[in-house]
């Protein structure tokens, strides 16, 4: 007797619609898993894998709207995982006797970063000791400081969690660069040595392990632990970006009980197109680039084709168009002779408009007016997506003169709050002696008073500004 593959459950929800909306009337549907719908525990059972806390909360919001009333328990709803916060989505204890996992605890970012600071730090002062033999053309730049080696050592935080989501030996760091190469690329492989060879031995020594390298553990023993049990459960919204995510999601394609509902995958792309995005062969390495990328590499790994996939709900007709747009824009370098001949569909663009700003600051009002017009008109919703956080930061101003609140995702610098402003001045201050500048910023702060009633120090602030400072700029702090 053949035993036949169970053909994976992928579904996609295409660009434009209501990703969450989607994704509840599926679920209420009984159309992604199996579960006793005249059973109003019943939907309890059921696991629901989203990407981030904030899809959480809001996926809870949007089921209970689609339940209408109607009595119920809620699935379980929980983050695949999120790096940036100290609770993890699993378990660190799984399984029974030999099968227990038992993980030391993550190192902290701020002690992580203490740590190879410290490294780098030693690692400068013996180079000093043992110079290397480079040539005047090839000067040897080395900490000179610990605020140097301190910003080094957030540069090799970032490279150990990059190899450990990706899974890279670090033992190839010395194939890198052949011996008869530049001392200078020697130097830099001594110095990568930090983290190939120490860092291992000082988590070691002090029970620690990396974030990623924990998150990932934990991914993949859930994983196990999940095929075991079979369901049901649903992944949405992931991209499986992590290899050890993306074998979280092809084990909960596999199960008898289990579906991945992925985010807007493209599929008005042509066949020769997606196959581009996905070759490793022939094609150009910016490839990799492509927005689809990830995607592509992600339903290869279930096993199952871009066809495959069953579409859920539908995008309005002018996302439609605006998608397939899009899809050609971003057409992969080796197709863009499909580029002959294709014309948009004329409401592609139906809705967008264009605003041309002279600087940031003019950028930023205009924003700020157009989330407060659509705040002003009922059934309307506004959101700002950008990477620019100066241009984020500008627009919560803007809206803060109308005691509009915004929800940014991004949260904020404790250094750009008003707390950390002041401390910030006040250390300024006391660093410069009292340079004018930083001391008159420090008294005109809303937080400063000296022991005074703030209305008080705000006139003295004043007073000492126009008959000391104004019209002249003094030297030497206190003293001059």
């Amino acid at each position: 007797m053949v035993e036949t593959r169970r053909r994976p459950r992928v579904f996609s929800v295409p660009p434009g619609a209501s990703f969450l909306k989607v994704l509840a009337d599926a679920l209420l549907a009984g159309y992604l898993v199996t579960f006793d719908r005249t059973d109003p525990l019943a939907l309890a059972g059921v696991t629901v894998l989203l990407p981030t806390r904030r899809s959480v909360r809001a996926f809870s919001d949007v089921l209970i709207a689609r339940l209408g009333g109607e009595a119920a328990i809620l699935p379980a709803i929980r983050p695949i995982g999120d790096v940036d916060e100290d609770e993890q989505l699993l378990d660190p204890f799984i399984g029974e006797g030999e099968d227990r996992l038992v993980l030391p605890p993550a190192i902290s970012p701020l002690a992580r970063r203490l740590a190879l600071t410290r490294l780098t730090l030693a690692w400068a002062t013996e180079l000093r000791r043992h110079p290397l033999g480079l040539s005047p053309d090839e000067p040897l730049r080395i900490p000179a400081s610990a605020a140097d080696a301190s910003r080094l050592a957030a540069d090799l935080a970032r490279l150990i969690d990059d190899v450990a989501i990706n899974q890279v030996d670090w033992n190839k760091l010395a194939t890198l660069v052949p011996d008869d190469h530049a001392e200078y690329f020697q130097l830099t492989l001594g110095f990568l040595k930090i983290v190939s060879h120490a860092w291992p031995q000082y988590l070691r020594d002090n029970n620690r392990v990396d974030p990623a390298a924990r998150r990932d553990a934990l991914i993949r023993s859930a994983a196990a632990r999940m095929e075991r049990q079979g369901g049901p459960i649903i992944a949405a919204g992931s991209t499986g970006s992590i290899p050890a995510t993306a074998e979280l999601l092809r084990v909960i394609a596999m199960m008898p009980n289990g579906a991945v509902v992925l985010p807007g995958l493209d599929a008005h792309l042509d066949t020769a197109g997606w196959n581009a995005i996905g070759s490793d062969e022939g094609i150009e390495a910016a490839t990799h680039g492509h927005p689809q990328y990830g995607l592509g590499q992600l339903i290869a790994k279930i096993g199952i084709a871009r066809d495959d996939l069953a579409a859920l709900g539908a995008a309005p007709q002018e996302c439609v168009a605006r998608a397939a747009l899009l899809s050609e824009a971003m057409r992969p370098a080796a197709t863009l002779d499909a580029w002959a001949g294709h014309r948009p569909a004329p409401d592609a663009l139906a809705g967008l408009a264009l605003a041309v700003a002279r600087n940031e600051q003019e950028e930023a009002t205009t924003i700020a007016l157009a989330i407060r017009e659509a705040v002003e008109t009922p059934g309307v919703t506004a959101a700002l997506v950008t990477p620019d956080r100066t241009l984020a930061r500008r627009v919560a101003v803007e809206l803060g003169r109308w005691g509009l609140a915004i929800d940014d995702s991004a949260g904020a610098r404790l250094d750009r709050e008003p707390h950390g402003v002041f401390a910030r001045l006040v250390a300024e201050a006391a660093a410069s002696s009292a340079d004018p500048v930083k001391l008159l910023a420090l008294l005109k702060h809303p937080f400063a008073a000296f022991g005074m009633a703030k209305p008080v120090c705000r006139e003295a602030a004043r007073h000492l500004e126009v008959a000391l400072f104004r019209g002249h700029r003094t030297a030497g702090g206190v003293g001059g």
